[in-house]
């Protein structure tokens, strides 16, 4: 008779961004569901997710007045965020009670994560998915706008967001010394990361991809979604995701095509002014510039699968779910050589990795996509980079399931 499934705990703040690290939260929730009995704990949610967890049969658990994560200096300055997540956790009916029921808890990072610790015994086994230290605390190039300019910002902000900064790193010194709470990076670039900046040595747990969820082959239905977004001719353009933000890199895309002769669709959120001043940009270059958010999974992969290539430039990305959802596709990557980037593109094997500001390098890079043959070859070798790093849900759960039973 096999043993009980231990009663695990999973709990991420923020979800209704629903960014890269929540689209692969619930994407191996299936898989962890079958080593665990689960329990799913969030200040916010969106309701296709939530619809999603009630599928799984996932216990879910979310206040009805749900938390929203306030930006904006004056947050930046005071740990604004942070102080009103740590009230939204404290303020959840049985808070105590479901935390109680854990016996160890999965803890991932982002806006309002790190607050839930102070609500956790020290001797309850947890686990934290680090991401990335929060950007803008660490790293000066947050405080840029997203066209570079504002170089008086970094240095000053900076040294405004003291008391955020030690709050946080408070939050992890509680770590250090307790054997019933672990850490572990989503690459290897970011454990290097939690250890110069917090002094802790973790492990590493990379994210995945659902090959079914980003088929090698076009699905049903995707056409008609393709001409109904019309993003552009197939292959006439570039596909890059993120918020328009000097972290991504998203002007910085526009300087590095421009000599492509291909154009160039965002694929993430944006206000009206960044969209346009971004559309501005693109057109002293003769780059046309598409802006799409909020896309559902089909859409999503329509406009991926016709890109030319999908491409990166952002600053420090600690893993990138980007380039492994294009190699699912066959979609060729072409990425800034820099971060985690490195762990998956093998570069002129399964896509590119450029320097940034090797401008003609990028220009003959998009010149080689154009190639039936190397866009084949690059696909093949991309699923194979998968199936060798093992990013699965299936290998994802069973390397958390180790993970946890070295607390144990």
């Amino acid at each position: 008779m096999s043993d009980p499934k231990k009663r695990l705990l999973v709990v991420k703040a923020a979800m209704t961004v629903n960014g890269g690290a929540a689209r692969d939260l619930l994407r191996n929730l299936p898989a962890i569901s079958k080593k665990f009995e689960v329990r799913f704990l969030s200040l916010n949610l969106l309701q296709e997710q939530l619809s999603k967890l009630q599928s799984l049969g996932i216990e879910t658990i979310c206040p009805e007045k749900q938390w929203e994560p306030n930006g904006g200096l004056w947050n930046e300055i005071t740990a604004g965020q942070e102080r009103s997540a740590l009230a939204a956790w404290k303020a959840m009916n049985g808070i105590q009670d479901i935390i109680d029921w854990a016996e160890v808890i999965h803890l991932t990072g982002g806006n309002g994560s790190m607050e839930f610790l102070k609500l956790v015994p020290k001797e309850k086994m947890l686990h934290l998915h680090f991401l990335e230290s929060k950007p803008g605390i660490h790293e000066e190039i947050n405080h840029l706008n997203p066209d570079g300019t504002g170089s008086w910002r970094p240095r000053i902000l900076h040294f405004l967001q003291t008391f955020q900064r030690r709050r946080i790193e408070k939050s992890f010194q509680s770590f250090i010394g307790n054997n019933k709470w672990i850490v572990s990076a989503n690459s290897n670039f970011s454990a290097s990361k939690l250890e110069s900046i917090y002094k802790i040595k973790g492990g590493v747990l990379y994210p995945s991809v659902d090959l079914s969820e980003f088929p090698k082959d076009e699905d049903v239905g995707e056409e008609l979604v393709f001409e109904k977004i019309n993003p552009g001719p197939k292959q006439s353009y570039v596909v890059t995701i993120g918020r328009i933000s000097r972290f991504k890199g998203t002007y910085e895309v526009v300087d590095h095509i421009k000599e492509s002769g291909l154009n160039l669709v965002v694929i993430g959120g944006s206000s009206s002014e960044e969209r346009e001043s971004l559309e501005n940009y693109g057109r002293k270059y003769n780059v046309k510039v598409r802006v799409l958010s909020n896309l559902s999974s089909i859409e999503m992969c329509s406009v991926m699968r016709n890109a030319a290539a999908i491409v990166g430039l952002a600053h420090g990305e600690a893993f990138g779910l980007t380039p492994i959802e294009s190699m699912a596709l066959g979609v060729p990557p072409i990425f800034v050589k820099e971060g985690g980037f490195c762990e998956t593109i093998v570069d002129e094997e399964n896509g590119r990795l450029i320097n940034r500001g090797a401008y003609d390098d990028w220009t003959k890079a998009l010149t080689q996509v154009k190639d039936p043959e190397i866009r084949n070859n690059w696909a093949i070798s991309g699923i194979e980079r998968i199936k060798q790093l093992g990013l699965t849900p299936e290998n994802h759960s069973i390397r958390l399931y180790e993970k946890i039973q070295e607390i144990v």
